[in-house]
């Protein structure tokens, strides 16, 4: 062991805040995601509607606004910068950690507990997703509480009043997937154990009152507001035709989230996948069968899904890292190998990728290809092969303790990301946005045009409203660099990486 099991909360809770703390203003919002949720709640307060989300004056309808309610009151505190925009998700993702921690703990252990809490605060997707200013992290650390609420309501008659309010907050974070995957992992579970006596514990009018009260009064607002268009636009469109059809080009095949899964689990996909092998274990036990159950329904589910997005499998993320956990407390031999060849990937495409631009159709995508090489430096090359060398001295020395060796995994997948290369990623595809929004600011030009809505967050940092269409003469417009080869006429304001901002001649 790397030290007493009464020093793991302290770790790990380092671990967490570097995770989900460190470097939430680090790179611009990142579009269209990111943009969408703070240009929506900078409109909130400009309308004084904090009922109803609009993005450019344009209405949306895909999410429930607490998200938006969280980040105005982190603006309090921060100021209209990203870190405001963040902090509630990084809250959110280190309230999510906790939970893990103090759940595993108290059902399989403290050794089971520090492992699965350490993959789950150190693997790709939720280190990322944990702090971007989404509803994903409210939402999965909703979801996770509540799921462990309900194993215990559904055993033992506890926690009801828990798991009701969570699933509430749930529901108004991301609307009717915080009630889906308990209900169906319900279903399944007393399905596995042919025992229909826990539903009753579930049959509680006390608690349903309580979820209504913190679920409810939004989307009666909401519908007071907007009538059917509501009910067509934010249920019938944003969530029955997200599972039929292929919403906003989000299409998929039935393996999409195979290899999600393989990349969004590192760096510890090998420890993971050997859970599997236990398979028949684990269905036989009435603790790790609720978890394997939970995992599978949201695997299968989102991959029959019509619109399918990576981050959609993370709500099966948390029963994966409890079962690894127990698997890792009670093996001596884990696979670190795969964080090798990510990182030799994410050290050798930026250099390799210049290669590729005769092959390249898109002229935007030729721009940043080029900006790359400005981006990805040398102290980038040598930094990443540091972290290769330790990660092979950790990875082949199975003499020293599995906690070492998995801790400094986790250390250095975190360190690639949030400080090598979410940065980089973002001074090459949005740092362009931002300073051609600050430039649209202080010229405050009175015909302003963006030819598409894929960059929400030049509305947040302009502060400004814009018109989606063509360009047309006398337009000053922010747009891809090619789309202007048919105006001769122009005054490039600002261009960098294949964005512009422009004044078209008359």
């Amino acid at each position: 062991m790397l030290f007493s099991k009464k020093y793991y909360p302290v770790f790990l809770l380092l671990i967490v805040l570097f995770s989900f703390g460190w470097g939430l203003s680090s790179a611009p919002l990142f579009d269209e995601d990111e943009g969408f949720f703070a240009e929506g709640t900078r409109e909130m307060v400009l309308r004084g509607d904090f009922v109803s989300s609009y993005v450019n004056q344009e209405a949306r309808y895909d999410k429930p606004p607490l998200t938006n309610w969280l980040q105005y009151l982190s603006t309090w505190l921060l100021g209209w910068g990203e870190a405001a925009m963040r902090l509630p998700s990084a809250i959110a993702a280190v309230g999510w950690m906790g939970a893990i921690y103090l759940y595993t703990r108290k059902k399989i252990g403290t050794e089971a507990a520090f492992f699965a809490t350490l993959m789950a605060t150190c693997s790709l997707q939720i280190t990322i997703i944990g702090k971007a200013a989404l509803a994903d992290s409210l939402l999965n650390a909703c979801l996770a509480a509540a799921m462990f609420s309900l194993y215990e309501l559904l055993t033992s008659g506890r926690y009801g009043w828990a798991f009701y309010a969570l699933t509430g907050i749930g529901f108004l974070t991301k609307g009717p997937i915080a009630v889906l995957v308990p209900g169906a992992v319900t279903v399944l579970y007393l399905l596995r154990w042919w025992d229909w006596r826990p539903l009753l514990r579930l049959i509680n009018p006390l608690g349903i009152l309580l979820f209504l009260l913190i679920a409810l009064p939004w989307y009666i607002l909401q519908y007071i507001q907007l009538g059917d268009e509501f009910i067509e636009g934010f249920f019938m469109n944003h969530n029955i035709n997200r599972f039929q059809t292929a919403f906003e080009g989000h299409y998929g095949g039935i393996l999409y989230f195979v290899p999600v899964l393989l990349v969004g689990l590192m760096p510890f996909t090998g420890v993971v996948l050997k859970v599997f092998g236990k398979s028949r274990y684990l269905w036989n036990d009435r603790f790790f069968s609720f978890h394997l159950l939970w995992f599978v329904f949201v695997f299968v589910f989102f991959s029959l899904s019509g619109t399918k997005l990576h981050h959609y499998v993370i709500c099966g993320y948390t029963p994966l890292f409890i079962m690894a956990g127990w698997y890792a407390s009670q093996s001596s031999r884990l696979p670190l190998w795969p964080l090798l060849i990510l990182l030799l990937l994410l050290t050798i495409i930026p250099f390799i990728i210049p290669a590729i631009i005769p092959l390249v159709q898109d002229a935007y995508a030729v721009e940043v290809i080029k900006g790359a090489a400005e981006q990805f430096d040398v102290f980038y090359l040598i930094s990443m092969i540091l972290l290769i060398i330790i990660t092979l001295v950790a990875s082949f020395k199975h003499t020293w303790p599995k906690d070492i060796r998995m801790g400094i995994c986790g250390i250095v997948l975190l360190v690639t990301i949030n400080i090598l290369w979410m940065p980089r990623l973002g001074a090459l595809l949005q740092e362009p946005v931002k300073e051609a929004a600050l430039l649209a600011k202080e010229l405050k030009p009175e015909r302003l045009v963006v030819n598409d809505h894929y960059n929400p967050s030049f509305h947040y940092y302009s502060g400004l409203y814009a018109e989606e269409r063509d360009t047309q003469p006398g337009d000053v417009v922010f747009t891809k660099k090619h789309r202007l080869t048919d105006f001769p006429k122009k005054e490039i304001l600002y261009e960098k990486y294949g964005l512009v901002l422009a004044r078209i001649g008359k």
